[in-house]
């Protein structure tokens, strides 16, 4: 007995059951709080870009869902895409009207076919997400944001994730997709002809868009189910009739997109109908002599970003919008004053434009008009008495930055952004792609031996010594 009490009376053995006790609480006090983040379903981005965190417009749009949603992921069990559930789990996290099931494609064909209707082919990686009533595919690679600058290797940016899913949840909620009828007659371009356009017929579909194609000269006005008209390279002008029934259609509350290029020159008719707001398009091109806002060339324009909601994410998101060869677009001093112009893209103070082509200098003449000058404005005008708003206008002074989409983030940005604006989804344009590169750390050969010898000799070397002095200053207590 007396050997017992001796032994818990022995000062190493106090000290060390001491150590032993806190050692065991930290242990147990630990899992405890593990089981209870698990519970509580807390967890901490700690990624660079916030690539697993919901955006507050997105937590808004789940707070005012209606009816239950399910995200099907289709995918063999346990062959998921972690970092793609890893981002749906967040909704479901954030919303009880929200739930996650995994559909092995290959294994259900029947339950792929009734999302599928039009036989397209979906496949394991896609995602649908469905109400009762409504429903939206999302093909597997439209989740990831991809560089596409070369075409023999695109290359993997980040997660496309959010901006396709809330975009989706928005439609199977609504049930509602906006109209978009592009002109026709004039040798304008179907921005869902592929080529030089790439994928934009996705695009726009993913952002809740239907394109269609409309011949003003032909149809009596612009259908009623119209939201936005579209005109993009026209290579002729409109008809004076045309022009009417383009403007009563504005007039009665539609939007309208204009991309219009220098080398048609003027355009009276459709002229007439912008300068109705405010808004000139002088038969001119621009010239941008600063290399800091050229691509080399001075009619090749990476234009300043003016301050704007189309704007603004591509700012956040340091992105840049190439206009090659590009004409004006002015703020006219007759401008009503309902209308309210306000630009998107504009050229530097060292830039001008030029109304006589055949002058041949690069340089600014005595017949040339000085900067800055917008590229792109956008308008909006609202009723007299009331302020409320009646029709909202992009106009581009450029048509071949559609052709490069696919190869600069910014300009295919700026275009979908200028399209959400018009339909008035602010609350959409700032849900961004997240970044999920990981970037290497550079180091040379003389850095990996220091690095090697720091970490492989020197610390595990300085540890063994500590603890070697530890147990011999204990020893002689």
């Amino acid at each position: 007995m007396s050997t017992i009490k001796d032994l818990l009376t022995n000062s190493k053995v106090k000290y060390g059951g001491y150590a032993a006790i806190i050692t065991f609480a930290i242990i147990a006090a630990v899992v405890v709080l593990n089981l209870l983040i698990q519970q509580l379903g807390w967890q901490i981005d700690m990624t660079d870009n916030n690539v697993y965190t919901l955006s507050e417009q997105t937590r808004d749009i789940l707070n005012d869902l209606e009816e239950d949603v399910t995200i099907f992921v289709l995918a063999r069990r346990n062959e998921e895409d972690p970092q793609i559930m890893e981002a749906l789990d967040r909704y479901e996290q954030a919303s009880n009207r929200i739930s996650i099931e995994v559909v092995d494609a290959e294994q259900n064909p029947a339950f792929v076919a009734q999302y599928d209707p039009e036989g397209e082919g979906l496949r394991n990686g896609s995602v649908i997400v469905a109400t009762s009533d409504n429903y939206r595919s999302i093909q597997g690679i439209d989740l990831f944001s991809i560089d596409r600058r070369n075409p023999q290797a695109p290359q993997v940016l980040g997660l496309n994730v959010e901006r396709r899913i809330t975009n989706a949840l928005i439609f199977v909620a609504s049930g509602r997709t906006p109209v978009i009828y592009q002109t026709t007659g004039h040798g304008e371009i179907d921005l869902t002809s592929g080529g030089a356009f790439g994928r934009l017929g996705e695009q726009f579909q993913n952002a809740n868009f239907e394109l269609r194609t409309l011949n003003l000269a032909q149809a009596p006005q612009v259908p009623d189910d119209g939201s936005i008209i579209a005109i993009v390279r026209p290579r002729t002008d409109i008809s004076p009739l045309e022009a009417e029934k383009l403007a009563a259609f504005l007039a009665g509350g539609g939007k309208g997109f204009f991309s219009l290029d220098i080398a048609v020159g003027e355009l009276p008719n459709l002229a007439s109908v912008l300068e109705a707001y405010g808004i000139g398009i002088p038969a001119a091109l621009l010239v941008e002599p600063d290399r800091n806002f050229n691509n080399g060339q001075p009619i090749e324009l990476w234009p300043e970003l003016a301050q704007n909601p189309i704007t603004d994410p591509l700012a956040e998101a340091d992105y840049r919008v190439l206009t090659p060869v590009p004409r004006p677009v002015l703020e006219l001093p007759t401008k009503p004053r309902n209308v309210t112009i306000e630009p998107l893209l504009v050229s530097s103070t060292e830039s001008f434009y030029r109304t006589d082509l055949d002058i041949p200098t690069p340089d600014l003449t005595a017949d040339d008009f000085p900067g800055p000058h917008p590229v792109a404005i956008s308008a909006v005008e609202s009723e007299f008495t009331t302020s409320e708003e009646v029709t909202r206008l992009v106009v581009v002074g450029d048509t071949d930055f559609i052709s490069l989409v696919d190869q600069i983030n910014g300009n295919l940005d700026f275009l979908m952004n200028s399209f959400g604006w018009l339909e008035d989804q602010e609350e959409q344009l700032s849900i961004r792609p997240k970044t999920t590169i990981q970037f290497q750390m550079q180091t040379t050969g003389t850095q990996k031996l220091i690095f090697g010898g720091l970490f492989v000799i020197v610390i595990p070397l300085g540890i063994l010594v500590a603890g070697l002095v530890i147990w011999l200053r204990r020893r002689h207590l």
